[in-house]
């Protein structure tokens, strides 16, 4: 009976060990996508200060970030420079046209999340030359792990898919 109680207890502490060690770790999805302009986009866009503007003379730049697993611990979406400055950075033109994002992050819910998205001037670049103007910006995801800040960093260019 000794030896039964015994094992009862061993197991018993085992399970309460790993269930508490099991905690699923934080899942990062970046989703980074320039994409043409649909009629609809196109006709909101502010284009009276350029000769002759077609459809194709802009893009839309989306940017999406997600991190689960996150619930009691703080998360910090950075970045090193601005998108307005990443994508003028190019040449002399002003390519940033209008934009906006958004930021869900509270400590006590499981998802964090990050989401810009902007039109842009894109009229004499390729897909090398808007990947080399938005590889300026780092972005950086910290996770506050209990006292250890876990962090990710991502090159955007490097992320992005054309659609």
């Amino acid at each position: 009976m000794k030896k039964l109680l015994f094992l009862f207890c061993l197991f018993s502490i085992l399970h309460i060990t790993t269930a508490c060690s099991n905690k699923d770790e934080p899942i990062t999805t970046i989703e980074a996508a320039i994409s043409q302009l649909t009629e609809d986009e196109f006709e909101s866009v502010g284009t009276h200060e350029l000769k002759n503007p077609q459809i194709d003379d802009f893009r839309k730049f989306t940017f999406n970030v997600e991190v689960d697993n996150v619930a009691g611990q703080k998360v910090e979406f950075s970045f090193s420079d601005s998108w307005k400055d990443a994508i003028d950075s190019f040449d002399t033109t002003d390519r940033y046209w209008f934009g906006g994002g958004s930021e869900q992050n509270n400590e006590g819910e499981n998802v964090a999340s990050y989401v810009q998205e902007f039109v842009f001037y894109s009229k004499g670049l390729n897909e090398v030359s808007m990947r080399e103007a938005l590889n300026t910006i780092i972005f950086e995801v910290s996770i506050d792990q209990i006292g250890e800040i876990v962090t990710e960093e991502y090159k955007v260019g490097d992320l992005i898919e054309f659609e």
